[in-house]
C-alpha cells in the first residue's frame, strides 16, 4: 500500500511497526509485529516506539 513501510527484518510492508533494539539488534530498527514477538524476548531488547503509517 502506498503509506505502509516495510518491516527491516522480514520486509513486509504493513502499518504498524515497533521501534526496538537488542542483542542482535544493537542500532534501532522498525519491525512488524510478528518479529516483535520474537525480538522482544532476546537479551538486551529495549522499545523505542511505535510508527504508525
Amino acid at each position: 500500500m502506498k503509506n505502509e513501510k516495510d518491516c527491516d527484518i522480514c520486509k513486509k510492508s504493513g502499518k504498524i511497526h515497533f521501534r526496538i533494539k537488542s542483542i542482535n539488534y544493537t542500532k534501532w530498527i522498525f519491525c512488524c509485529k510478528k518479529c516483535w514477538n520474537i525480538i522482544s524476548k532476546e537479551d538486551q531488547y529495549s522499545y523505542g516506539g511505535t510508527r504508525k503509517s
